[in-house]
């Protein structure tokens, strides 16, 4: 090739070289002006002008999705996959140890001995009356066999003494002698040797009191008391001691008993019942 082409084809590819560098050079500050222009607009936009971003759902979710899109407000996320709870959590095992119960020895129990009546009848009567006493001379008489009967103290409490009151004597309106006897019987082990018990000290003091010759003698009351379960006065149920058994005879049916085959007598067909504890009546019964 000539010189002189070799130097024009150097020119042009210098001259293309600096005018690219041209292009380029005014380029630059014209996006840069562009730059800070759009920032100046954006800058001084109210926000109530800004657009809002729409969110669209293209397809429908699948139903054992849960997913709710939010739209500007919360949203509780739900989902269909069970999550474990502490309810569901695996169990642990664990291990008991029961602790090992000591019980004591039991105590020997005391049973109380049996009470015999035999061994603590009354006592001797050495009172009686003579013809002729006057009805208040009889009724001193009276006194005397009833405290001489049941004097001391009961069998099963050697400082409870027999008599609860002292015997009485008095007019009967029908006519003649009243005694009336109230006193603490001994305690025993069952309802039925209680009553046993009660029942031979008044067959043995009717015979006395109705064969002590004293003519004005009408009517014999003869009372037991012992520990009963009661409703006192204010308050619950509690013992306490009171009349359990009550008897009544009178001179028309003493009369007519033959005192020698007292044993064999039933005197609850000849005495008048005035009380029985009613306690006492079911336990007798079975009840």
């Amino acid at each position: 090739m000539p010189v002189r082409a070799v130097h024009l084809a150097g020119a042009r590819t210098v001259s293309g070289i600096r005018l690219r560098r041209v292009i380029a050079m005014g380029i630059f500050p014209l996006v840069a002006i562009m730059g800070v222009a759009c920032s100046s607009d954006t800058d001084e936009t109210p926000a109530a002008l800004q657009p809002t971003a729409t969110v669209a759902t293209a397809t429908a979710e699948p139903a054992g999705s849960a997913t709710v899109a939010a739209t500007g407000t919360d949203t509780t996320e739900t989902s269909a996959t069970p999550v474990p709870t502490e309810s569901s959590a695996t169990p642990v095992a664990t291990k008991v140890v029961a602790a090992a119960t000591v019980v004591p020895p039991a105590e020997p129990t005391q049973v109380a001995a049996p009470i015999s009546y035999s061994s603590r009848g009354l006592g001797e009567a050495a009172s009686s009356c003579t013809p002729g006493m006057s009805a208040d001379e009889q009724k001193k008489v009276l006194v005397d066999i009833g405290e001489q009967l049941f004097g001391g103290a009961t069998a099963h409490d050697g400082e409870m003494t027999r008599l609860h009151y002292a015997p009485d004597a008095r007019d009967r309106r029908q006519g003649g002698v009243w005694v009336v006897i109230e006193y603490n019987g001994d305690e025993a082990a069952t309802v039925a040797e209680k009553k046993a018990g009660i029942e031979a000290h008044m067959r043995e003091a009717y015979e006395i009191f109705f064969n002590a010759g004293c003519d004005e003698l009408a009517q014999v009351d003869i009372g037991a008391r012992m520990i009963a379960t009661g409703a006192g006065v204010i308050g619950p149920m509690a013992q306490t001691l009171a009349v359990v058994f009550k008897t009544r005879m009178q001179i028309e049916d003493a009369v007519a008993i033959n005192w020698a085959d007292k044993d064999t007598i039933d005197f609850s067909q000849v005495w008048n019942e005035l009380l029985l504890n009613t306690r006492w009546r079911d336990k007798l019964r079975g009840d």
